[in-house]
């Protein structure tokens, strides 16, 4: 079977090509799907990709669906063959299909993530998924599913035995028992776990299912199904979850991470995420934020129109606002005041592939966290030939935990110090200060430029300061609250917006940017705050102490070199 044949590559093409239509109009999808789906289509073509589907493999699962029957709802007793629309079978096929080229028998994605509406065939994919995964697994493999309680878990269960029972053609291939589905065919079986009752450390799991990962109290299912798997050739986690009415949850981090991954400001090719979502979550009531996040109802009318009755009522009524957001637009709704900084797609036009600094006057400001994390100097002028602010900035990290800090936080800082974008310095897993400080010290030497004023946030910088003065620095702390980084922020912001600022090229301070939250105070007063962002964000933390300073300093320039110029 060909993929160019299957539902799968149509909707991904479709989607591509603003060609997913209902009555005849054209519906314009999320920006997160068409990226997956371009991605999906770029790699089928590339003759240099180092993975291709594996068409046996897609003949073989897609004859296992006309082997099973729909269990219940409008299509109860038809083949899921016939019942699977475009986005399930995208789904499947990109989560079972892709293979690596030089290992054959290795599958290319080790998660797949799900973020749907209610009522869009999740529980009924997910049994899907586990029914197919047991039949083409190798022999005495074990499944999992994780959710947040007994109940949820019973569920995945009971999913998963309604459409055996409802498929003559497998229901004696497989035993349901009281605490799992067995398979006769691989030996093979299926555990329902629930966080709250069942231990998870010990299992080996060949596939694990995490359904409602936004309900979930913390990663440790996740993470203790990740562990279970670190020897086995094909890791398998699969992580669905609709939204909840919280801003920090599991699935917000995942949902966010593969945004980064889909964004190319991660490498990560062994994710794939479908994130149904409005692209604009303030103008919810718009027809087109109940299409994004709803894709079975584009097939199914009579879905959409009792989405359109609960939308109604959730406008009329505010009470059911929150959970129409939640649970049928898949917006993540907090009580606090959390927004993303500054949109990536308007940073990167402020992006510049080098500058002349020679006899520019810089602010120099820097961000010190604890001896063991990251740590970042920035430098910044406003050069009024440009009529722009320019900044560059570096990172710096313990040198002896650059491989352990790539695996967990997901970030290729091998290749960001080779591009000269961030250092390793210190042993033991401690930055060495002392490294930074003779970085600082070189800057006017190495760049030309001349540094006027250093800011910092007093944080552990006490013995930096001191060096730095001894030296003829002159020093000023940026104090990190609302008064000082309001106007610092708000600077940065409209200059980002207006394309007022221009940044040399760096990977990681996009990344950091990318990961900013700011939060508002009852004056509303809004700042960038590190506890409500989503990663690091030491590089553009010293920007912004840069940018507090300098309106300062240019009160006492003039229009001289370009830079600013001190009298």
């Amino acid at each position: 079977m060909s993929i160019y044949e299957h539902p799968a590559y149509k909707y991904a093409f479709d989607v591509v090509n603003n060609d997913i239509r209902l009555n005849n109009t054209s519906i314009r999808q999320g920006k997160y799907i068409i990226k997956q789906c371009r991605k999906f289509l770029d790699d089928l073509e590339n003759n240099n990709c180092k993975y291709f589907i594996d068409e046996d493999e897609l003949e073989r699962i897609t004859n296992l669906t006309k082997l099973i029957n729909m269990a219940d709802g409008l299509r109860a007793g038809s083949q899921v063959y016939e019942s699977l629309v475009g986005f399930q079978w995208f789904f499947l096929v990109n989560m079972l299909c892709w293979k690596y080229k030089d290992n054959t028998n290795k599958r290319r994605y080790e998660t797949s993530v799900l973020l749907i509406a209610r009522k869009s065939g999740k529980s009924m994919l997910i049994g899907l998924i586990f029914l197919i995964l047991m039949i083409i697994e190798p022999k005495y493999s074990q499944f999992f599913s994780v959710a947040p309680d007994r109940e949820l878990s019973k569920i995945v269960k009971e999913e998963v035995a309604k459409l055996l029972e409802s498929s003559p053609a497998l229901t004696k291939r497989f035993k349901i028992r009281n605490t799992d589905i067995f398979c006769n065919l691989t030996s093979s079986k299926f555990v329902p776990l629930a966080n709250s009752v069942n231990r998870m450390d010990g299992r080996k799991a060949n596939v694990f299912v995490a359904d409602e990962v936004g309900a979930l109290k913390n990663r440790y299912p996740i993470s203790a199904m990740r562990s279970s798997q670190m020897n086995m050739l094909n890791r398998t986690g699969v992580l669905i979850s609709t939204a909840y009415e919280s801003q920090v949850n599991p699935m917000v981090e995942e949902v966010e991470y593969c945004e980064k991954v889909l964004d190319g400001l991660i490498e990560d090719d062994t994710v794939f995420a479908l994130l149904y979502k409005p692209d604009n979550t303030e103008n919810w009531t718009d027809d087109l934020a109940l299409y994004q996040a709803n894709p079975l109802a584009i097939d199914v009318p009579e879905n959409l129109e009792e989405l359109f009755k609960m939308r109604k009522k959730a406008i009329e009524m505010p009470s059911e606002t929150t959970n129409f957001k939640t649970k049928h637009l898949n917006i993540f709704v907090s009580s606090k005041k959390e927004e993303v900084f500054i949109d990536i797609k308007d940073l990167k036009k402020c992006e510049i592939d080098s500058y002349d600094w020679t006899n520019k006057d810089v602010v120099l400001s820097f961000d010190l966290a604890l001896s063991g994390d990251n740590t970042a100097v920035s430098i910044l002028t406003y050069d009024y030939y440009l009529d722009k602010y320019v900044a560059q900035s570096w990172g710096f990290i313990p040198a002896s935990k650059i491989e352990i800090k790539t695996q967990e936080e997901k970030v290729p800082y091998n290749e960001y110090i080779r591009r000269g974008w961030c250092f390793g310095c210190g042993n033991k897993g401690i930055i060495d200060y002392g490294f930074i400080e003779s970085f600082i010290l070189s800057i006017e030497s190495k760049l030309g430029c001349k540094v006027r004023a250093v800011g910092y946030d007093k944080y552990n910088a006490s013995s930096t300061v001191s060096k730095l003065e001894n030296e003829g620095l002159d020093c000023t702390e940026v104090a990190q609250g609302y008064m000082t980084l309001h106007p610092a922020c708000k600077l940065m912001k409209e200059s980002v917006l207006n394309e007022k600022f221009a940044y040399v090229k760096n990977d990681l301070f996009v990344l950091n940017v990318a990961n900013a939250r700011e939060i508002t105070n009852a004056q509303q007063l809004t700042m960038v705050a590190k506890k409500a962002s989503k990663g690091k964000i030491d590089l553009l933390a010293s920007l912004l102490n840069s940018f507090a300073l300098i309106e300062q300093i240019e009160e006492t320039s003039v229009y001289e070199t370009g830079g600013i110029t001190f009298i």
